[in-house]
């Protein structure tokens, strides 16, 4: 008993630690968001997927504040073109979220998720607009939770409602479905969301 618990222990820890780091590079120069992760632990125990939720928030706005800090620091051109680099961001996106920044302020988070823009945009000119940090990092819980919540909730229930109509789905047939879901969800969005800011 004594060493089942020690093991759920270290696998929650892991969990909690890879949603924590994830969240992190997403929200610096990483382009695969951590929903992928906490749906992932979703798939099979729905109660600790909702928990890595807020590890993700929390490794996102530690994440958030070094992007904000390094707006702040680097030159503009220098950091939008550090940006563009990363896929499905563009110089009209990174020029749309400044315009955000500056007449909605740090509230212009929360469109974010709706459009698909990556957080890490937000951040970068928040920091190049002295947009206070607090305000920032508050708007921030909002402007990712809310997603990572659904994401992760929407997969685990999904999952669930799938073994009840199919018994005899099996375990690695759910993880190949899960994997190339969001595989195919990557190869549309990211050309689409590239082609639609350039056009824009």
């Amino acid at each position: 008993m004594r060493a089942r618990r020690k093991s759920a222990f270290r696998n929650a820890l892991r969990d909690h630690g890879i949603a924590g780091a994830w969240g992190f590079a997403e929200a610096t120069f990483f382009f695969v968001v951590p929903d992928v992760w906490t749906s992932w632990v979703g798939l099979r125990r729905p109660k600790r997927a909702i928990g890595t939720t807020v590890s993700a928030l929390g490794g996102a706005m530690a994440g958030g504040a070094v992007t904000y800090w390094w707006g702040q620091k680097v030159a503009a051109d220098t950091s939008s073109k550090a940006l563009t680099k990363i896929p499905a961001v563009t110089d009209a996106m990174i020029g749309e979220v400044e315009q955000e920044i500056a007449v909605s302020g740090p509230a212009s988070l929360l469109r974010g998720p709706t459009r698909g823009v990556p957080y890490k945009l937000y951040a970068r000119a928040a920091g190049l607009q002295r947009t206070p940090l607090v305000a920032f990092l508050a708007w921030s819980v909002p402007g990712r939770m809310i997603r990572f919540l659904a994401v992760t909730a929407a997969v685990s229930g999904i999952a669930a409602v799938g073994r009840r109509r199919f018994p005899g789905l099996s375990e690695r047939r759910i993880s190949t479905v899960f994997w190339l879901c969001w595989g195919a969800f990557y190869a549309v969005f990211i050309p689409l969301k590239s082609r639609r800011s350039r056009d824009s």
